[in-house]
């Protein structure tokens, strides 16, 4: 089954240390989201776009 369009997206590349992906990988993993949509809605709240957020419906919360 194909999957809803998402809208216009782009593919940023990262290479976080191991420790990173862990940990982005367990809260994802937490919400019941993908690492890439975990990734883009916790982007778009850092930023300040709450409303770009698309899997999960409360701003996610960053760790400073």
């Amino acid at each position: 089954m194909a999957q809803p369009h998402k809208g216009d997206r782009t593919l940023i590349i990262s290479r976080p240390r191991g420790e990173v992906v862990d940990a982005v990988k367990a809260a994802a993993a937490s919400y019941g989201l993908s690492v890439s949509q975990y990734v883009a809605d916790v982007l778009a709240a850092h930023v300040g776009r709450p409303d770009l957020v698309r899997e999960h419906s409360e701003v996610l919360p960053l760790a400073m």
